[in-house]
């Protein structure tokens, strides 16, 4: 089996043993993209998050374009509008941010439908893609071959990718199919859309039985446990606005067929998914999880066609709806660029340690080959996961090494890694029991890596998340306070250790970190304490 290397500790690790590494088409892509960009990381991003965005508003733009009961473009602008800049995920948010204005406070927890450079702006790109498609295959009843050819590519691309994707397509296909009776419209349209669950089927059995399909393979428990019980957790706000628009689509009578199944489908198959964890453990695969990424997209695309369809006036040209929506499309506007502004204030501090910490690579003090580095590990961006990208060195511990070890490599390099980061950090076995005992447990278990237990609405599934953390890390920081010979031995595998800290708002305690190292040298920036240690 082929072997890789996990990026965070630099071990190797067999290549198709989890799930992230398996996954892999987005990033994948982006190293291509890379390697055509020469010069800084920075503008390879910026470059490569130009190119998604870019993708999205012109198939946004078609897609309106070629399906609103009425081609006004006042109504595309706004439906590009909302589908780009505007997160239905966070509706409560921006409604009390607009109300505490001027003040920018409210905007800077808000995120915007697309920043990340993956997931979910490539998923979406594809089932926008594989939507258009649809509609056109439907269009064009049993002589459409060549369309569901690429769209069976679309839909492996996407499993290759975010297999949430491929479930909402084949939800999508299955609603619009059978909905529009495309099946009886011809006998080839019949065996087309056979022929196309024939080959798709058969794609994706292989690509399933390749290796594992969870991105938490760390967890052996049953695929399928239905929880009825948990249904009330699911069904939230999200939830039911999806589901009103979704029956108002389905009601209107002036969307084209070709176009209302297919949308019908999409809706659809978001709300099922939204309610997958009472079916799939969501320790297994986080179904519901996942399937909010899609919610604000959807949302977007359902909410213009349930106004068409609820405001007939709207189709019929009348001036006051276009002018209308031209209002709202500059509000939807000015609220992308609020939280955008918003977004840049709350990030500033964070992006500014990433600028500090990519200047050490000109110093005395960077981190080498045969080095570790300490950095902190709170959130997903933290310093942690920058190191890889910036230095030769492994880190001491990251949360997201994680998804590119095996359970094995889990329970035996990571979590003792954990443990030897949080006793820096100032924790023991004491106060650890406490905070997972506490009322905040589900805070303490996300911090831990136990991300799947602790976005669980299973009372059950947060249990076992506490069991575990109380198994696999507690005896391990009890061990480190009683002076176990592993610790010595394991920073004796380096030349130096790199501490890399926040000034003002210090992550490692200074008194554990001699109690275990030698100080050397060190140096202070504007935002980052860097310091360097020894073996003892």
């Amino acid at each position: 089996m082929h072997e890789t290397q996990n990026p965070y500790y630099l071990v190797p690790v067999a290549q198709l043993s989890t799930g992230y590494l398996r996954f892999r088409l987005a990033p994948w892509l982006f190293s291509k993209v890379r390697a055509q960009v020469p010069g800084r990381l920075w503008m390879c991003v910026f470059v490569w998050n130009l190119l998604c965005w870019a993708a999205l508003g012109v198939l946004a733009t078609y897609f309106f374009d070629r399906s609103l009961p009425r081609r006004q473009l006042e109504l595309v602008v706004l439906g590009v509008a909302l589908f780009m800049l505007f997160n239905f995920s966070s509706l409560r948010p921006l409604f009390f941010a607009w109300l505490h204005l001027p003040s920018l406070a409210g905007f800077r927890t808000i995120e915007l439908p697309f920043m990340r450079a993956f997931i979910p702006v490539m998923p979406t790109i594809i089932l926008m893609s594989y939507l258009i498609l649809q509609i056109e295959a439907l269009r064009k009843k049993g002589e459409a071959l060549t369309i569901w050819m690429i769209m069976a590519v679309l839909q492996f691309l996407a499993l290759a990718m975010f297999p949430y994707a491929t479930l909402m397509m084949a939800g999508l296909t299955a609603i619009a199919v059978l909905g529009g009776r495309y099946l009886f419209v011809k006998r080839n349209a019949f065996l087309t859309v056979v022929a196309y669950g024939i080959v798709c089927g058969i794609i994706d059995a292989a690509f399933a039985m390749s290796g594992p399909l969870g991105f938490y393979n760390e967890h052996s428990s049953s695929l399928i446990h239905f929880q009825p019980s948990l249904l009330p957790h699911l069904i939230g706000g999200n939830f039911l606005l999806l589901g009103l628009l979704v029956l108002a689509v389905a009601l209107g009578r002036d969307i084209e067929s070709e176009v209302k199944w297919p949308l019908i489908g999409l809706g659809v198959s978001n709300l099922l998914l939204l309610l997958g964890d009472a079916v799939i453990p969501a320790k297994s695969v986080l179904l519901s999880h996942h399937a909010g990424y899609f919610v604000s997209p959807v949302t977007s695309i359902l909410i213009l066609f349930a106004l068409l369809a609820a405001y007939p006036g709207m189709q019929a040209g009348a001036s006051i709806p276009g002018r209308v929506a031209v209002v709202v499309a500059v509000a939807v506007i000015l609220t992308g660029f609020l939280v955008s502004v918003g977004l840049y204030r709350s990030w500033r501090p964070y992006n500014k340690q990433t600028s500090e910490l990519a200047e050490l690579r000109a110093g005395s003090l960077k981190p080498e080959e045969g080095d570790l580095v300490i950095a902190r590990s709170r959130d997903v961006d933290d310093s942690c996961g920058w190191i890889f990208l910036l230095f030769k060195a492994p880190v001491l511990y990251c949360t997201d090494a994680q998804v590119m070890l095996t359970p094995q490599q889990n329970l035996e390099v990571h979590r003792f890694r954990e443990a030897i980061y949080l006793y820096l950090t100032g924790e023991d076995r004491v106060t650890l029991d406490q905070r997972l005992r506490g009322p905040k447990r589900l805070d303490t278990l996300y911090s831990l890596g136990y991300w799947a237990e602790a976005v669980s609405p299973s009372p059950a599934e947060q249990d076992e998340g506490v069991q575990a953390a109380e198994n696999q890390i507690a005896p391990w920081l009890e061990r480190i306070e009683h002076g176990d010979p592993a610790v010595g031995e394991f920073f004796r595998g380096f030349r130096r250790i790199v501490v890399i800290d926040d000034i003002e708002r210090p992550t490692f305690v200074q008194t554990r970190l001699v109690s275990l190292l030698k100080s050397q040298a060190g140096l202070q920036r504007a935002n980052l304490k860097v310091e360097v240690f020894v073996p003892k």
